[in-house]
């Protein structure tokens, strides 16, 4: 018996311990209506419909006024993708010097995945890095960026302090490039919450508006190479800002991404969608245009 409350009072210790994080408002989470699953929408006879797609959640933001025009289970929390490298820009663009040289490691170097073509022990400036996270989603990139700041732990652990003071309280960051990794999450709603911040920051629109870019020295003859942006709306779209896209063989496809016509100005985020990412971002622009000032929001993003 003795034994048995020794344990228990072990047990007990660590728990009080551990502290605990401050659950989230209603207000913090967009408000009641968000707490739905499935499409959340005030329809009336004026409204158009949704439309339809085989997505598993999405939101749809009046960017300048915060409104959350409609969504699907904008809290379900599900692998992010590449969008997480949004999160990893913003994090960084404060803790490392563009001008910077960083010797590339082999870590970096053999990163699964998509690649801008990083050779080991050969120098990059942070800022091509960063043209090779937000332009072809390179990551490589991400970790050099990561092992740059002084580790991928200490990058992680950051990364998830940006998201918790944007009120992104769902999700997770494991790793700073978006390949699917155990425990590594986050929701159509933390995603609006991490875009905002992103397009609202002009380093990251310098990065994430440029179409191509000469990244030097890939490959075993060093020469340069032309990677071009995966967010091929800055181009199709009219009024596209800037944006981030995302895919993996879990995560299925992603994205977070603004456009302004007339004066206002839609945020989207999707996750999940099985396929036509583009063509799911462009019907959701479209239908967000159409309706906002005129729908009655079913949330709003915490200021």
């Amino acid at each position: 018996m003795k034994s048995i409350r020794r344990l228990v009072l072990a047990i007990t210790a660590i728990a009080v311990a551990i502290p605990l994080l401050p659950s989230a408002t209603a207000s913090e989470l967009g408000g009641s209506q968000l707490n739905n699953s499935g499409i959340i929408v005030n329809l009336t006879e004026e409204i158009p419909a949704i439309p339809k797609a085989k997505v598993r959640s999405f939101l749809i933001v009046n960017m300048t006024t915060g409104e959350v025009l409609a969504a699907k289970n904008p809290h379900k929390k599900l692998p992010p993708a590449s969008t997480i490298k949004a999160l990893t820009a913003i994090t960084l663009f404060d803790k490392l010097d563009p001008q910077r040289s960083y010797t590339a490691r082999r870590v970096d170097a053999q990163t699964y995945g998509t690649q801008v073509g990083i050779v080991q022990g050969r120098k990059y400036t942070i800022e091509q890095l960063f043209y090779g996270l937000l332009l072809p989603s390179a990551n490589d990139a991400a970790m050099a960026l990561a092992n740059a700041n002084g580790g991928i732990a200490n990058t992680l652990q950051q990364m998830n302090q940006t998201a918790k003071s944007l009120k992104a309280f769902n999700t997770v960051a494991k790793s700073p490039h978006g390949l699917d990794t155990a425990g590594q999450v986050s929701t159509a709603f933390d995603l609006a919450l991490i875009g905002r911040a992103a397009i609202n920051n002009e380093t990251f629109r310098k990065y994430a508006r440029t179409p191509r870019y000469e990244f030097p020295r890939v490959g075993r003859d060093a020469a340069s190479r032309e990677i071009a942006n995966t967010n091929k709306l800055l181009s199709s779209y009219p009024g596209t800002i800037a944006g981030k896209t995302g895919f993996t063989t879990q995560a299925r496809n992603s994205y977070i991404g603004a456009a302004r016509r007339e004066g206002q100005t839609i945020l989207i985020t999707f996750l999940g969608a099985e396929y036509g990412r583009d063509a799911l971002a462009t019907k959701l622009f479209d239908w967000g245009f159409a309706v906002t000032g005129f729908i009655e929001p079913v949330g709003k993003l915490p200021d």
